[in-house]
């Protein structure tokens, strides 16, 4: 069988791991400081906080905005569903919006045409690997001060797009480190932020609200959101050698698209011109013979995924709402295995199934 996805974990992980379990450090320790420091400079970000997942940090990131209750967030519909549950956990309402067909990244013009004046944020996520186009956010921006721009990155460690680096967009912005990441410790995450208010409110909502740890007292209720150090350690490992994992990353997407450049029914990634696209995911658009296509990876014992189903059409939704690319790209995407140890002859493999199928 051919994974979707397989982590590498490089020496200097398990280098630090050790040192962490070896002092004890296993849930609190120095780590968990380093790691959020380094993340949040190479992000260009001043504070960094982590938390125990992707889905946390999102929650935390629009809980530390104090957006008004009932107020309405705008967030591309083809996307994960931890952006809505930020949304709705936080008593805020959920305005779906659609993407662009070519990136899968949110349409600005969709996004704008949702605009009332009681919108109060937008989520914006750099989907697959490829930022979102900082440009058209910087404009979107201009005409609309009064929104927040919320900035998930989970997909995007590492890419960067017009002079900008993934993580540095918006009012406040949040990355996941789930096994599957380009950046990895199993699970985690991180909010980062350069307001000194809002950091502070970052750190109460992780831990507890507490005024005084000592004699456990607190503010108001609240979670335990906190991220180990061993974990964190590991992160560092990782970080240490995120070049690498890109580099890996554009190997095969780059040996996926040499094989698909003449296959008019197969749309591939694209990566604009200053833009650096890190392929979290190698997702495609099949436009015909889809379920042969994916009959055949099964058959052939080849991991896949589908395109993130749409948020405006989850059960809990259901809404009549008609978004014609997010509910496209979802019927007609795939994303194919990529990870560092994925050969060359393992690539060829893939596509030739696909090939066959079509």
């Amino acid at each position: 069988m051919i994974p979707i996805f397989k982590p590498y974990i490089y020496p200097t992980s398990k280098n630090y791991a050790s040192q962490a379990i070896e002092l004890g450090d296993i849930a609190q320790g120095p780590f968990i400081k380093k790691f959020e420091e380094s993340f949040a400079n190479m992000c260009g970000r001043s504070y960094g906080v982590t938390c125990s997942n992707g889905t946390v940090a999102l929650y935390m990131a629009v809980k530390a905005l104090d957006l008004p209750p009932g107020t309405e967030v705008i967030v591309p519909s083809m996307t994960i569903v931890s952006c809505l549950t930020a949304i709705v956990e936080n008593n805020l309402t959920p305005v779906f919006c659609d993407i662009n067909p070519d990136t899968y990244n949110i349409d600005f013009e969709s996004a704008q045409s949702k605009v009332s004046p009681n919108t109060s944020a937008m989520i914006v996520v750099n989907m697959y690997g490829l930022m979102v186009d900082v440009d058209r956010l910087k404009l979107f921006q201009k005409n609309n001060p009064h929104v927040k721009i919320i900035e998930d990155a989970s997909e995007s460690h590492g890419a960067y797009g017009a002079s900008a680096r993934a993580g540095s967009l918006g009012d406040i912005s949040t990355f996941s480190f789930y096994t599957n990441k380009i950046v990895t410790m199993g699970e985690g995450g991180i909010v980062l932020t350069d307001n000194p208010a809002v950091y502070d409110k970052l750190m109460q909502i992780r831990n507890l609200h507490f005024i005084d740890r000592k004699k456990y007292i607190h503010e108001t209720a609240g979670f335990n959101f906190r991220l180990t150090n061993l974990q964190c350690a590991i992160g560092l490992g990782q970080l240490a050698h995120i070049s690498d994992t890109i580099e890996q990353r554009k190997r095969v997407a780059h040996t996926y698209n040499k094989h698909f450049t003449d296959i008019d029914v197969i749309q591939t990634p694209v990566e604009p011109v200053g833009y650096n696209n890190v392929y979290w995911y190698y997702g495609i658009l099949i436009r015909e013979n889809y379920s042969n296509v994916l009959e055949s990876l099964e058959a052939a014992s080849i991991e896949y995924r589908h395109f993130f189903y749409p948020l405006h059409k989850q059960p809990f939704i259901n809404s009549a709402e008609v978004l014609i690319n997010s509910e496209k790209c979802f019927e007609n995407g795939i994303l194919l295995p990529i990870f560092n140890e994925l050969s060359d002859e393992e690539i060829e493999h893939i596509v030739t199934i696909i090939k066959q199928a079509l």
